[in-house]
């Protein structure tokens, strides 16, 4: 058992939500734990005395709600103190990016000095007074404050400079932007004039319940028709996922064969080849296999997991061999693990994949946050960054797939008008602060020299979208900050001289 005292404003907390909290150990791989909250402390209980660590939505004052954690602790019988605990691990995480990153003091302004060694000093004091927990835990988030704004500076810092030489060096092509597109929405002049003016790569999301809702009995139209429009307009294609095993996607009559793997990934075979071949000549990329990392519908073993994802590849390269063929991965922190242990740690699916010689050209990579549920609620830059970092180790390229923050918070359906729990970025969620996100992040994206592409999930806000209000317009297809912010990106990054070629 661990166990922390909470504390808000210098006074013990009486209630708090675990929304989004859980316990991880080695390699930040979360694990299976009870959390609950009483008499002022935050309880894990686990089978384990291994040290661990803890993740949680926190709010940092004058920055928001996000997803922190603390260091990996030995468990003891007396409570650590969450405050300080998390102040000590934003300040080793930002001495770590520093050194990795080989940053030297010369480098970043004096303002960033000043601010680090202000949370230092702060977070010094803290630890004088752990006997008084009150005032050490106002020293902690007086210190995590200061640390939250130098980590993310320093993150933008090390981006920008990256950027640059990037820039400088190849520069980027028009496909190295992109956006998910609602193929029921082809036939609207005003949404098609949109693509047609500020994309060049696209991508059309496909949906095997929907295309196959009967055995043996396909219906292409919609994406025939959908394909057919962005070739005519000369606009690159992605298509996908061909495959995804969350149960929204499953079509109703593969469940006969739910306990017979092998009939399973020759269905799966047998769909993935029908389109690849039906569109080869006509497409650019495809997303053969989406989330099996954390949507395993069928409790697939790992082993099983491991197949089916050599299969869906396999498929696609013997139908067309010059198409790009991407494994994706959803919620990349991995918090689904804690729950559901029948899924794989991102990382270590990406590892492995890697390591068994499965034949594909890079990872997509989802990234959503501002929403409630598994994988979406906030983190800041210097998270952001430092997990992208990781990705590099894997030899793939990266397309950060599916990239997108709403533009207003949405609300709990049974609580009025109270936001869900899903975090926030620099202040509640607006237009303003989606376009600063949108900024961030793909500039930060792509001074990584193995990021190829950044997709937006969805170009116009929809109701029965993913996340309602995380279009770049508007339902009535009026340009948000976000959408102009993307357009000011482009005309920067994309050198004219290259403005017809490739990527």
């Amino acid at each position: 058992m661990i166990r922390f005292q909470v504390y808000s404003h210098g006074k013990a907390v009486q209630q708090m939500s675990l929304a989004g909290a859980y316990l991880f150990g080695q390699d930040d791989i979360p694990v299976r734990a009870q959390l609950n909250f009483a008499d002022g402390q935050l309880i894990g209980l686990r089978n384990s005395d291994s040290a661990v660590g803890l993740s949680l939505l926190w709010e940092v004052e004058g920055f928001g709600k996000i997803s922190l954690q603390t260091t990996r602790l030995p468990i003891r019988n007396r409570p650590y103190n969450l405050n300080v605990e998390i102040a000590r691990s934003r300040l080793l995480k930002i001495s770590q990016k520093r050194e990795e990153w080989g940053m030297t003091d010369l480098e970043l302004a004096e303002e960033h000095h000043q601010m680090i060694d202000g949370a230092l000093d702060k977070f010094v004091a803290a630890l004088c007074h752990l006997d008084e927990p009150e005032k050490a835990a106002q020293y902690a988030d007086e210190s995590l404050a200061l640390s939250m704004q130098a980590g993310e500076q320093m993150a933008q810092f090390h981006g920008e400079v990256f950027l640059q030489r990037r820039t400088s060096t190849q520069g980027f092509g028009r496909h190295s932007f992109g956006c998910c597109i609602d193929p029921k929405r082809i036939k609207d002049h005003a949404y098609m004039n949109y693509i047609k003016a500020n994309f060049h790569f696209v991508t059309v999301p496909v949906c095997w319940r929907e295309i196959e809702p009967k055995e043996q009995e396909q219906n292409f139209e919609l994406l025939d028709e959908c394909v057919n429009q962005l070739v005519h307009n000369r606009i690159a294609v992605k298509v996908g996922p061909l495959v995804s095993f969350a149960p929204a996607m499953i079509p109703d009559w593969l469940y006969i064969w739910e306990n017979d793997f092998e009939q399973v990934r020759e269905m799966a075979y047998e769909f993935i080849s029908k389109v690849v071949e039906r569109y080869s000549k006509k497409v650019q990329a495809w997303d053969v296999i989406s989330g099996l990392n954390a949507h395993n519908g069928f409790n697939f073993s790992f082993e099983q997991i491991l197949e089916m994802t050599r299969s869906a590849a396999l498929a696609a390269k013997r139908s067309s061999t010059r198409s790009l063929v991407l494994i994706e991965l959803v919620e990349p922190w991995g918090e689904y693990y804690a729950m559901n242990q029948r899924t794989v740690p991102p990382l270590i699916y990406a590892d492995m994949i890697c390591q068994s010689g499965i034949v594909f050209d890079g990872f997509g990579l989802k990234i959503r946050f501002g929403q409630p549920g598994s994988g979406c609620r906030s983190r800041d830059l210097l998270e952001l960054s430092g997990l992208l970092d990781r990705f590099a180790n894997f030899g793939k390229q990266v397309h950060l797939a599916g990239v997108q923050v709403p533009s207003e918070a949405e609300k709990q359906p049974d609580k009025g008008d109270k936001p869900c729990e899903a975090g926030c970025w620099h202040g509640s969620w607006s237009e303003a602060v989606q376009a600063e996100w949108l900024r961030n992040v793909y500039r930060i994206g792509l001074s990584k020299p193995y990021i190829d592409t950044i997709t937006w999930q969805d170009l116009a806000d929809c109701e029965t979208g993913i996340m309602q209000n995380g279009g770049l317009l508007k339902k009535d297809l009026t340009p948000k900050l976000a959408y102009q912010q993307l357009c000011q990106l482009k005309k920067e990054l994309i050198k004219p001289e290259r403005g017809k070629g490739n990527q």
